[in-house]
């Protein structure tokens, strides 16, 4: 969040007093001029009203079935997750998370008045939220995401709670001024954000239009719009709004990211290329003869392939999601020694078993446990029994970003950790890749082994 502190002092304040007036319009009436519908007013207990502060509906398009999973990210004192309960009913679950702990404490005890068992209340950031991977079908906020100040942070996490083709229908603050006051979408985005500023009152935080939409459109959100303005304001510059979006499946975002990126760019100047590939090739020839079968997972446009056919191999095989990286490499080399396959790495399945598995820069992109655990059941079922796997990343003191899109930093321990029982850890080695810009990135290459199941 922005500035905790003074976030936390403003809602427990509100928490405790909530006919204290803020300054911004809250309880019954609230709710009604924002098409709360009257069977969930009367459906809940009358005192809890007096908590909605809500800043839009974000019910109107969240289409919430019965049996769902939804997550409420900044549930104050529990209004939006009671109505949600109504939505999902018995044979649904409500996740309501909030930093401030008088809040979690107040919604915890208007679940109970409602008799709502099926509630459950975190306290908790919105960045890391102790949830599974794809484990929620819908995520609503009123008035919440505003307040943090690494937005980018907060959508990557909504992303990876998400369920593939679930959605998020949110109410929230937006910038109506001319001229913005607030940062650029670049610094909007960052997590830099002084205190001095006035988060409390939803003015600090808040983004143009547009630039939310963009900022959910590079988290891997698709059918982002925003879907109305509500009456709601904190300041002459500010205005609520409410938003829709739905989650790409991690396939298909991968595919058009990386589409974009190889149909757009000079492939020899973005900043993981490399003309002489030496480290990698090092590597391959210590552990793959001349007649080996070689597979290089997302090869993107590398000269890794160029290189090994000029070493005399003759088995090899080239996997990347983008079809124009691949087209690329394709005309460079016109070689009847190369197989290409486009997919994406975590739906790869073949019944060719190889001699050695290379990937360059593709694991650290895998940000959820369960696409890690996916990736290496992919490897072990495409390598021969006792082959070698081959697998460079950012290290822990290197890049946190590479291509627009946030990575998983290793060392030998992260790595270690994360490998099945039959895939094991033979060693790691540091190495400084200098870009085509002349600046550095700091890799890690693994060398695992596979044993026999």
């Amino acid at each position: 969040m922005a500035d905790n502190t003074q976030i936390i002092n403003l809602y427990t304040e509100l928490a405790q007093n909530p006919d204290k007036d803020f300054g911004w319009d809250k309880g019954l009436d609230n709710a009604k001029a924002h098409d709360y519908k009257e069977e969930w007013t009367n459906a809940l207990p009358t005192e809890i009203w007096q908590y909605c502060a809500a800043v839009g509906n974000p019910f109107i398009h969240a289409n919430i079935k019965e049996g769902d999973t939804v997550l409420d990210l900044g549930c104050g004192a529990g209004v939006d997750v009671l109505v949600a309960q109504l939505h999902v009913r018995n044979k649904g679950k409500v996740i309501g998370v909030d930093i401030t702990p008088k809040m979690i404490q107040k919604a915890t005890e208007h679940a109970q008045l409602a008799g709502f068992s099926n509630v459950t209340l975190l306290e908790s950031s919105f960045d890391n939220i102790a949830l599974e991977d794809a484990s929620v079908d819908v995520v609503i906020s009123n008035g919440a995401i505003n307040l943090t100040a690494c937005k980018e942070s907060v959508f990557t996490e909504i992303y990876r709670v998400l369920k593939p083709n679930g959605t998020i229908s949110f109410a929230d603050m937006i910038d109506i001024s001319k001229e913005a006051e607030c940062c650029s979408l670049e610094q909007n985005s960052c997590c830099n954000a002084s205190g001095e500023k006035d988060w409390a009152n939803c003015v600090a935080g808040t983004m143009k239009e547009n630039e939310l939409i963009e900022l959910m459109q590079k988290a891997g959100f698709e059918n982002v719009a925003c879907t109305g303005l509500t009456h709601y304001t904190t300041s002459e510059t500010t205005q609520g709004a409410t938003f829709y979006a739905t989650k790409i499946p991690s396939e298909k975002f991968r595919n058009l990211h990386w589409e974009k990126i190889f149909q757009t760019k000079d492939y020899t100047q973005v900043l993981w290329h490399q003309n002489s590939p030496k480290k990698s090739l090092d590597l391959i020839r210590s552990f793959a003869k001349n007649d080996a079968a070689i597979i290089d997972a997302g090869c993107g446009a590398s000269l890794i392939v160029d290189n090994l056919l000029e070493l005399g191999y003759k088995d090899i095989t080239l996997l990347d999601t983008s079809r124009t990286s691949l087209e690329v490499v394709k005309n460079r080399i016109n070689s009847l020694h190369v197989n290409y396959i486009c997919g994406d790495i975590l739906t790869f399945s073949t019944q060719k078993k190889f001699d050695l598995w290379h990937d360059r820069a593709v694991f650290h992109f895998l940000l959820s446990k369960k696409e890690r655990q996916k990736y290496f059941e992919v490897l072990s079922n495409s390598l021969k029994d006792n082959a070698t796997a081959i697998i460079s990343t950012f290290r822990v003191d290197g890049e946190i970003q590479c291509a627009g899109l946030d990575i998983m930093p290793y060392n030998y321990e992260k790595m270690l950790a994360e490998l099945p029982k039959n895939l094991e850890l033979i060693e790691s080695e540091e190495y400084t890749h200098i870009t085509p810009k002349e600046s550095e990135q700091k890799y890690i290459y693994f060398l695992i082994k596979k044993h026999p199941l």
